[in-house]
């Protein structure tokens, strides 16, 4: 595909399709179909007028609800794709922002979204949670599938953090003081020229100049990953490993739940990739590169 990407902040009226291309993205991630108690893979989900199974409409609700809390906190939302002439980059189309509201699906190679400090999801905040509809889709994944999300997963997300922040004397510990990537996704129908990796270095660049203009100090950035895969992309960009952990999940490598015959090798298998990391960039005025681009 043509790697003249444009990056650019996303419009609401997106949300819709950019939540298709994470639910198609996430398909074979481990823990997102753990946290769904999946018996058998999901199918993708083709368009966004493709009539849906209960299953795929619980997992494609639950990500369309990470947009809409994102921008309640106002959060970035921002992606990558590459200009036609129906959706011109925002620099040469008129100020008629109708003109690049929408990108063809095909067009979009990534998708990134990132919360301010203190903004986070809780229980003790109802209501946002429900307007974003954030609460609503969590507990479509049912009992089992809530206390895989914010008791192991989230547990686990929480401990490394929490430790290895202390451990570096930053943000006194506390992953609240950071800016939070809460996704970070290239389409799955994009190959090459690693987008999601260019859009997210831009988008952390973005965040920090908007904060020196207003004179303040940028503000570090972490995330977690379930993937090795995501650890070597994010260490290219400045990301430092801060701890990582594994979860048994009595599932497959790609988070499907196991057979009673399944053989060890399969089990050996799962338990490798059944993994979690969390990781944090800096930004240089703390003693840090801006990363490789």
């Amino acid at each position: 595909m043509d790697c003249n990407l444009v990056f650019r902040d996303a419009d609401p009226s997106e949300d819709d399709e950019l939540a298709r291309i994470m639910y198609n993205a996430f398909l074979p991630i481990w823990n997102h179909n753990w946290f769904q108690c999946l018996t058998s893979p999901l199918d993708p989900i083709a368009s966004t007028t493709t009539p849906l199974t209960l299953l795929q409409a619980r997992r494609l609700a639950f990500y369309r609800s990470w947009f809409s809390f994102v921008r309640a906190y106002s959060g970035a939302v921002t992606l990558a794709y590459t200009p036609t002439a129906m959706h011109p980059a925002p620099s040469v189309a008129s100020a008629d922002p109708r003109l690049f509201k929408t990108s063809p699906s095909n067009s979009i190679a990534a998708v990134v979204l990132l919360l301010p400090p203190h903004a986070r999801p809780s229980w003790f905040e109802p209501l946002v949670g429900w307007r974003s509809g954030l609460l609503s889709a969590l507990f479509g994944l049912g009992l089992r599938g809530v206390w895989r999300v914010a008791v192991t997963f989230e547990g686990n997300v929480e401990r490394m953090i929490s430790k290895g922040l202390k451990a570096r004397n930053v943000a006194g510990g506390d992953q609240r003081n950071l800016v939070m990537c809460h996704g970070c996704v290239r389409n799955p129908q994009w190959q090459g020229q690693a987008p999601a990796r260019r859009l997210f270095d831009w988008a952390i660049q973005q965040w920090w100049k908007r904060e020196r203009e207003s004179g303040g100090r940028p503000t570090p950035v972490w995330l977690d990953t379930s993937i090795d895969e995501g650890v070597r992309a994010y260490e290219a960009i400045g990301f430092e490993v801060l701890g990582e952990c594994g979860v048994d999940t009595g599932a497959d490598a790609k988070g499907i739940k196991l057979e009673p015959e399944s053989s060890e090798e399969v089990k050996d298998k799962a338990r490798n990739r059944s993994r979690q990391w969390v990781m944090l960039r800096v930004p240089p005025e703390d003693g840090k590169g801006d990363g490789v681009h």
